[in-house]
């Protein structure tokens, strides 16, 4: 045995010395879904669409609209200052005492024949013109003879949108010998691994409601739920370039002029920051001289058709910002999350953790997207 100097130092001391480690494992990946908590969480759809008749797989809800007021001439040729026949496209919205109105001038419609609507005093508003075909033809009123006969007019009839659930599954499978290893900030391997399996599907989860295609499955092909893209296809505005103020209340005005309102924004961190740089300037903000944090985080926009709630989501696509009506969208929840055990053929432990879920969106119209 060899002499040490006096007094011992840990340079003279060749005994192994105990490692200096953490008690716990620190993962950086992201596992947030701040869309799907957007929309009301994994089962956010089933008091806001209020589901009846149990579970299925594919999962169904109907819509309505009102009547259209507008429509378009389509006489093949233009209309001139006194004609008093009119064909239009459609001529089952019409009926007798509606007020329209082309262009400039207002007509009043006597009759309703198929797609001819006769126009008997011109004009009922404004000055008589000549009206180039194709031109849009508005119902702005309705003026009714008195003790007239009761007209027919037409219906809206109902539409069924749908779309169906899909299987998220995770398999976990630990060696009886690695499971009872002592480590450092695991008391059990196979307990750690099941609880990270959650939060890694609920990435996907989110990145499905962006990118989805909605798929009915077969015995051979997965069932798949369609994501935003397969529903938002009403009001979308491609500008080609970097989001501006302008355009972002272009395309909430094309939701608003529907009927929709939308109330939240999915946006890219690229595409947050861009927004914020819209409105984080000296025409905006105010410093005190004895402030000493300038800039500004933007959780809200106002815009003349309604305020938008801003939600930065890194699943989101940097080329599209969806401006979604939560009330008329969410996920419905098939079969929870669940960590289900499975036999063992080995030296292993084994189980499965599983879910079953599906996006709802409905009311096209009340959504936008704007995309660059």
């Amino acid at each position: 045995m060899a002499a040490i100097d006096s007094p011992i130092t840990s340079y003279s001391d060749t005994t192994p010395h105990k490692r200096v480690i953490t008690d716990v494992i620190d993962l950086i990946d992201p596992t947030d879904a701040p869309g799907v908590e957007a929309l009301g969480g994994l089962d956010g759809a089933s008091s806001k669409f209020r589901f009846v008749n149990g579970k299925s797989t594919k999962m169904e809800w109907l819509e309505d609209t009102h009547a259209p007021l507008a429509d378009a001439i389509n006489d093949g040729s233009n209309i001139d200052n006194s004609q008093v026949t009119i064909t239009v496209d459609d001529g089952s919205i019409f009926q007798p005492g509606h007020i329209i109105l082309i262009e400039s001038e207002q007509m009043w419609v006597s009759s309703v024949s198929s797609n001819v609507l006769t126009v008997a005093t011109r004009p009922y508003s404004g000055s008589a013109a000549t009206h180039a075909d194709d031109t849009t033809v508005t119902i702005v009123g309705i003026a009714r003879l008195e003790g007239d006969d009761s007209d027919a007019v037409a219906f809206t009839d109902r539409t069924v949108g749908s779309n169906y659930t899909q299987i998220f599954h995770q398999e976990i499978k630990v060696s009886r010998t690695q499971n009872q290893v002592s480590q450092y900030g695991i008391p059990e391997e196979f307990e750690y691994q099941s609880n990270k399996a959650v939060p890694q599907l609920m990435r996907l989860v989110e990145k499905q409601m962006y990118l989805g295609a909605r798929k009915a499955g077969s015995a051979t092909t997965p069932r798949a739920f369609g994501g935003l893209g397969t529903f938002v296809t009403d009001n979308t505005l491609d500008y080609g370039s970097a989001i501006t103020q302008a355009n972002l209340e272009d395309t909430m005005e094309l939701a608003y002029n529907d009927g929709g309102s939308p109330s939240i924004a999915l946006c890219s961190p690229a595409n947050m920051q861009v927004i914020k740089n819209l409105y984080d300037s000296s025409s905006f903000l105010r410093v005190e001289r004895t402030e000493d944090t300038i800039g500004m985080v933007i959780q809200n926009v106002m815009t003349p058709f309604g305020e938008l709630k801003l939600v930065m989501d890194r699943w989101a696509p940097a080329n599209t910002v969806y401006l979604l009506d939560p009330e008329r969208a969410g996920f419905v929840t098939y079969f929870p999350f669940t960590f289900e055990p499975l036999a063992k053929v080995g030296d292993y432990e084994r189980g499965e953790v599983v879910g079953e879920f599906s996006l709802c969106v409905r009311m096209d119209k009340a959504h936008a997207a704007l995309t660059t």
